[in-house]
């Protein structure tokens, strides 16, 4: 009797057996549209990475951080551990601020400032990978900007003005590759925040400024989801659907205007190596409560998706229960949990069965033609 090659290929170390499906188990935002943009599984896959692009103060780690308290939420267990090399946790707040903003669970999560390669993915490759061999339920890993992240040559350096063309691309590229096998052994996610800078010529000018965001090919090559975020600076990004402005009439300034207490982000899957890419995303964020306003989100998603009809322009009906107008529908979903679960299992299930592959074809066909 021949021998069975293929058993023996599958004794090879890697080699990848499992009928078990990633996406089962992932970790989410606590905007329902954020998760939508993922497809499948609707989060982040354990073992997998999200980049998240966009300019300077755009909402990047408001993003990751609300991630970290959902699954924080969600996994009694689960260790998240954070480097932030632009210094700025202890400015950001207090881990009882994460705590109450985010659902952070302060004995969970590790905030390291360090711009030191060194210190990020040789500490991964390590020592962390030996705690984790030990049993230590590590979650997920922010990188909080890479940006932030020295070259290896520039580290050994004396003066600024010793140049090293292309040592930050190259550290980044064997960072990466150093802790892509330790993050798929022990399967915890990575997200990394990215601060892009678009540039705008002439031909994008006559497109009517529509500016092409690109992210570091370290970036590319290593994460599995690339998402944009930026601040909605329209009038949409400062108000509810019932056009409330996010602000505290009380605190007043100088001219009488009362301090902005949140605004809305939005969020665009701009690749996807899992799933369908450019799914827009919408959402509130509040400074002192986190994402808020999420039966919102449920609505539209729900109307856009035709999971509640509309029979005539003031009518909303889903299974027997009807609402005049919309303001009727938007209470309806706010004060019932258990029609905000009912609907976005409806959303979710629509998805998973290829509904609307053709809007995914499309929005992904405009995104490549831009």
């Amino acid at each position: 009797m021949g021998k069975n090659w293929m058993t023996q290929l599958f004794k090879l170390e890697g080699a990848v057996t499992s009928d078990k499906d990633p996406h089962d188990n992932v970790i989410r935002s606590h905007s329902p549209s954020v998760n939508l943009t993922f497809g499948r599984g609707h989060g982040l896959p354990y073992g997998l990475s999200l980049a998240l692009g966009g300019a300077p103060r755009s909402g990047k780690t408001l993003l990751s951080l609300d991630m970290a308290g959902w699954l924080h939420q969600h996994d009694k267990e689960a260790i998240v551990l954070r480097f932030d090399t632009e210094f700025r946790t202890s400015a950001q707040g207090t881990p009882r601020d994460r705590a109450r903003i985010w659902g952070i669970d302060p004995d969970r999560f590790l905030s390291i400032e360090t711009n030191s390669p060194m210190d990020i993915f040789d500490s991964i490759e390590n020592s962390i990978a030996a705690q984790c061999q030990e049993g230590m339920p590590l979650r997920l890993v922010i990188i909080d900007s890479i940006n932030g992240i020295k070259g290896r040559r520039s580290m050994n350096q004396d003066s600024i003005e010793t140049q090293n063309i292309g040592d930050e691309a190259l550290t980044l590229g064997a960072g990466f590759r150093r802790i892509l096998g330790v993050q798929r052994k022990y399967g915890f996610a990575v997200i990394l925040t990215c601060q892009i800078r678009a540039q705008m010529d002439q031909l994008e000018i006559k497109r009517g400024n529509k500016l092409r965001l690109s992210m570091p090919f370290a970036v590319q090559h290593y994460a599995e989801y690339h998402m944009s975020v930026e601040k909605d600076r329209n009038v949409t990004g400062r108000t509810d659907l019932a056009g409330n402005e996010f602000r505290d009439e009380e605190a007043g300034d100088i001219e009488g205007k009362g301090d902005q207490t949140g605004h809305k982000i939005r969020a665009r899957m701009l690749d996807n190596s899992c799933g369908p890419k450019g799914r827009l995303a919408s959402f509130t964020i509040d400074y002192t409560k986190g994402v808020i306003n999420q039966f919102e989100e449920i609505a539209v998603l729900a109307i856009n998706r035709g999971i509640l009809e509309r029979p005539n322009n003031l009518t909303y009906v889903f299974g027997e229960r009807k609402w005049a107008g919309k303001p009727s529908l938007l209470d309806a979903i706010k004060n019932d949990q258990t029609l905000q679960e009912e609907l976005m299992n409806e959303i979710f299930s629509q998805d998973k069965q290829g509904k609307f592959q053709a809007d995914d074809d499309k929005a992904a066909a405009e995104l490549d033609s831009d």
